[in-house]
This record gives structure tokens, sequence and C-alpha cells, in this order.
């Protein structure tokens, strides 16, 4: 597609140019056609646009991903965050953080992001509010999300603590595996703490059962503050796959054993 640009969008495509947005909306096409003193509705000159290749789609209405001249076409960046960054946009006051693998991708722990990021939202009635090309759970972190690749992502101790609070939220453990050692180097004990204050019983229990080898004082941390008493499963009431005496966990989840995997400290 051959891109052009008419004489009357020239004031137009200068700003865009020069200011480079990564997303265009048609609050920010109004507030510049009234710059340029461009009497020509914005939800016209965004059909325009989009028509030539300046503006590429996102599934959220509204909102345009820039494609500059250097590009020399229409192409997208394929940016595997822009539906969330299109959502916040739209919707800035949603509390919500990227979680589980997208988390770990973000930390650089993980060098694949999910076809369908992962993204924790605090308020399950906005559960619906997201495209089908996010994958959504519900958790409510007690520690400030991260600024990572301009998306909140949930703290490395709220991963960890959701991952145990919710397990059957995790779409792989099996994927899991490969960044979660990683993960826990980073793990500070007040954070855990803080962070698995006020949770269930068997949150606390399945964080002390997964950490037990790759952060054995953060387990017995766990341990000293919130001993078991009672059972917790780790997965479906099912087989079981093992059992742990100490935690008195009953795993039929992981793909793995806790106990192998490689200390970090």
């Amino acid at each position: 597609m051959t891109r052009t640009i008419s004489a009357s969008m020239a004031g137009v495509m200068q700003f865009l140019e020069l200011e480079r947005p990564e997303f265009v909306t048609i609050e920010d096409l109004t507030r510049i056609l009234e710059m340029e003193n461009v009497l020509t509705p914005a939800r016209i000159v965004a059909k325009r646009l989009k028509e030539k290749g300046w503006l590429l789609p996102t599934d959220q209405r509204g909102v345009w991903e820039f494609a500059p001249a250097e590009l020399a076409g229409a192409y997208s960046s394929n940016d595997p965050l822009m539906s969330l960054k299109a959502y916040l946009i739209k919707h800035p006051h949603v509390l919500c953080g990227l979680t589980f693998q997208a988390a770990a991708w973000s930390y650089g722990y993980s060098d694949r992001v999910p076809a369908r990021p992962e993204v924790a939202v605090e308020d399950i009635r906005l559960a619906r509010t997201f495209t089908s090309s996010l994958f959504i759970s519900t958790y409510k972190p007690v520690l400030e999300y991260e600024k990572i690749k301009n998306v909140p992502v949930l703290a490395r101790e709220s991963v960890v603590s959701h991952m145990c609070e919710k397990p059957s939220s995790v779409r792989s453990w099996e994927s899991a595996k490969e960044w979660i050692v990683e993960l826990a180097v980073e793990l500070t004990a007040e954070k855990l703490m803080i962070e698995l204050e006020g949770r269930p019983q068997a949150a606390k229990s399945r964080t002390g059962y997964l950490l037990k080898k790759i952060r054995p004082d953060l387990s017995e941390l766990i341990y000293t503050e919130y001993k078991p008493k009672n059972k917790t499963w780790f997965g479906p009431r099912r087989k079981l796959l093992r059992h742990d005496n100490k935690w008195l966990i009953a795993d039929t989840m992981l793909p793995f054993d806790p106990e192998r995997l490689q200390s970090v400290i």
C-alpha cells in the first residue's frame, strides 16, 4: 500500500511524526485537529488515516496503533502487549497487571511471552470488559504494581502468591518450571510476608511447599509464621502425584517435584 498524505492532513501528520505516539485515540485526533485548525470531524479524519494505512486497528474502539513513515508501509509493531496497552488507554482506572508467565517474561526470566498474555484484574466484575486476546484471572495484590514495558506488572512476590492462591489459573505449570527458579532468586522475605498476610492458609501452605527447595529460607519463614494444621490440596481432588507431610500438601497438579528444583541460596 502506498501511503499518501493530503495537503489538509499535512499538519496532522507532521505532529504525529514528531510526537511518535504508540497509539492514537479519537480524543487525541480531536485535540490535534483543533490545534491545526482543521474543521473536518475527527472520526472522518480517523477513517481517512486508516484507509491510507497511517492508523492500524486495535481491539479497542477509538484506539489505533500509529504506523510512522519510517515503516514504509502499514506495518504493525506486533507488540505482544498491544491489547493490554490499548485497553488501559480506554480504561485508565482499572487496576490490573501482568501475571504468571507474562510477568516472568517482562522481568526477563522467560524468553517467551504467551500468545494470550495473562493479566490479573482486581475486580472480578471487570473481567468481561477485556478481550479474548488476553487471559484474565482475578487477584488483588497487596504490593504495588511494577511498571515494565509501559504496562503494570505484579510484583515478583505477588506473582508467586497468585500462583499458589489460584493454582488452577496457571495455564502451564510445565512452563513455570523454566522461570520460577530465577524469579525466586529476587524474592524478598519482607515483601513476600506482606503479600501473604491475610491470604487463606491454603495459599500460604502452597507457597511454602513450592519454595521449600529453591528458597528454603523463605519456606521456613512461612512455616514458622503459618504452620499448617489441616491438609491442603495443590490441584483438584484426584489421584496424588506426591504428598508432603510437613506442609500437609496433597499435590495432584505440579508436573515437577518442588523438592527437585535447584536451590538458589
